[in-house]
This record gives structure tokens, sequence and C-alpha cells, in this order.
């Protein structure tokens, strides 16, 4: 599976795949939402899904841990997620994903999905992860 850019990581690279209980508990109802939710690391990298995400995405979410968000995102919009997520981490807070970018998401099968989300910062031992709370958006978009 591709990483962030399609670029892959060396050994040396790779972050820790370990996520603490402490930011799974810190999302609420991460197992029995309705939501999707995805949580990531500081560097970007799926960490956990919930069965939602799963759906959402048409994924196993062991599939996707590991790999960087933009996976998920379309192609065509991967380069300018991973400056929104630098961005983020510069001030990350509670918040609405910017819904003037028309934020979609890309499913294994390569269907492009509208949705909406909001961005919960976790910390942890000093530690930031993400997680990305996400519905469908079926309200009128432009055209593209």
């Amino acid at each position: 599976m591709p990483h962030e850019g399609d670029a892959a990581l060396s050994s040396e690279e790779m972050p820790s795949l370990e996520i603490p209980d402490e930011v799974v508990a810190a999302v609420p109802e991460f197992e029995t939402n309705d939501e999707a939710v995805v949580i990531v690391d500081f560097q970007g990298v799926v960490l956990a899904m919930n069965k939602p995400a799963e759906e959402l995405f048409k994924v196993e979410g062991e599939d996707v841990v590991g790999e960087f968000v933009e996976m998920l995102v379309p192609r065509n919009k991967r380069w300018g997620h991973q400056a929104y997520r630098r961005g983020y981490l510069v001030e990350p807070r509670d918040r609405e994903m910017d819904p003037g970018l028309y934020p979609e998401a890309e499913t294994s099968e390569g269907k492009i999905v509208p949705v909406k989300g909001r961005l919960q910062p976790v910390r942890v031992d000093g530690r930031l992860f993400v997680a990305a709370h996400l519905t469908r958006d079926d309200s009128p978009r432009p055209s593209s």
C-alpha cells in the first residue's frame, strides 16, 4: 500500500504503531459510535479505525494500520492533504474539517465519497494523536 505521497519509509523512519489505551479511551464511544473514526499519530500514520470507518472506506482496519492517512484521501488531493495535516499540528484543536474545501475520502475500490468531519486532538504522555470523526456528506456540492 502507498505511504505518504506514495513514498516508502525506511525502517529507521517508521513510527511505532502502538496506540496507548488512553488514546482510544479519550475518543468517545470509539467502538460503539455510528460515525467513522480514524486515529492517527502526529506523523499521520493510521493507528486504529472503528467498524464504521472500515465500512466507509471498504477496508479491513488491519490493512490500513501503519499506512499514512493520505491513502484514504483521493489521489489528486494527497499532497494538499499533507500540507493541511502539517498545518493542523501547529495549533491542534477540536474543530470541523473545513467544509469549504469539500473533504472527500477514497474507498479501497477507488470510489470518491464526500465527507464531513471533525478533528479531535488527543494528548497522552506528551504525544499527540488525532481522531478524525467522519460521516458521509450528501449535501449538494459545486461541480468540479
